[in-house]
């Protein structure tokens, strides 16, 4: 678990860094949260862009900007992440698709980019156990869910199910889809196939109600639900038939208040992170709601955000954040116990020993 550091330090060691391409070829970076001495918590493994990410420049060539190819594979306005496998998916509103970024291949395709099953606005991003893609599109207040193979299976909710639909998370356990319907002021849950099953949420200021929220996170451990109720700038949180435990957070500028809190994400430990694109941080609490640490700053260098927004924490405990205005994705790991085991000789490199 982490302590309960109110400040965090980050130890940052850059040569050179070319804000656009967001990756290693080109630099050298190590960020740990907290800084040595303290045990390290939080570090950065790697930022993709698209395609320029698997580029291969030189120093030199990054600085002045020369042979550097952009395409229309990199992402131009990204919101809201996933991963699956060998992939991390993020969608982009201003592209109006979903980008595929292969690690292992180190290449990009693009999901929902034609007919049938072209996006208009993909918003929020879930994969299920199957490897099944879902996407929100707010604008044609619907969800699509496409295949391995990037073809259109199904789509389901609708205007007259749905608002503007956002932030989605799936409980693969109970095989149930949670969905932010962010003008509706509330929370829609499907099963997998699409039929609704509950709705929970109304607008208001009182526990279990809503003013705007935005996005959403499964606790694997109990399937408790975690909201942000952005406009209300606080986090709620539910269990899994919706019904309210509690709450934490308040408009302000000190840590553990938000200004615009957008994205959120729960690790293996029940710790809960959430991005504030005012502040440009990831803010990490415990499962009570109590500030654990923040890392994160305005700016253009890896470990800075502009325009921060969704979070996505994986089985591993690895941390997708979206930079926005970066056009990025940033990947931290956190180094919960189960990772130090089963990474030692990474850890030790860590600390530095």
């Amino acid at each position: 678990m982490f302590k309960n550091f109110l400040r965090v330090y980050l130890y940052v060691i850059v040569l050179i860094f070319f804000s656009a391409c967001g990756s290693k070829n080109i630099q050298e970076i190590k960020i740990v949260i907290p800084s040595p001495p303290n045990e390290p918590k939080v570090f950065f493994d790697i930022s993709y862009s698209g395609d320029i990410s698997f580029t291969k420049v030189s120093v030199l060539d990054a600085f002045i900007g020369e042979r550097i190819a952009f395409t229309t594979k990199n992402l131009v306005k990204p919101y809201g992440v996933a991963a699956f496998g060998d992939s991390v998916y993020v969608t982009d509103t201003a592209v109006g698709a979903v980008f595929d970024i292969d690690e292992k291949l180190k290449k990009v395709s693009f999901i929902g980019d034609s007919s049938p099953g072209k996006l208009a606005l993909p918003v929020g991003i879930a994969v299920d156990d199957n490897g099944s893609i879902y996407v929100s599109d707010s604008k044609n207040a619907s969800i699509l869910v496409y295949g391995k193979d990037k073809k259109l299976l199904r789509a389901f909710g609708g205007r007259l199910e749905l608002n503007k639909p956002t932030g989605i998370s799936i409980n693969n356990k109970l095989k149930v889809l949670y969905a932010v319907d962010t003008k509706a002021h509330n929370i829609k849950a499907y099963s997998l196939d699409g039929k609704m099953l509950f709705t929970f949420g109304k607008r208001g200021k009182g526990a279990g109600e809503f003013n705007f929220p935005t996005n959403i996170a499964i606790d694997r451990r109990n399937d408790n639900i975690a909201v942000v109720d952005t406009q209300n700038f606080r986090v709620q949180v539910f269990d899994k038939n919706g019904k309210f435990i509690r709450k934490f957070g308040k408009i302000g500028d000190r840590p553990g208040m938000f200004a615009r809190p957008k994205g959120i994400g729960v690790d293996s430990d029940g710790n809960i992170y959430v991005a504030d694109s005012a502040f440009n941080n990831v803010q990490v609490f415990n499962e009570k709601g109590e500030l654990l640490i923040f890392f994160g700053s305005a700016g253009k260098f890896i470990g800075q955000f502009s325009l921060i927004a969704g979070v996505y924490i994986d089985r591993y405990d690895r941390i997708y954040v979206v930079d926005g205005f970066n056009r990025r994705v940033q990947i931290y790991q956190y180094m919960s116990e189960r990772w130090k085991n089963d990474n030692p000789e990474k850890y030790k490199e860590i600390k530095g020993e």
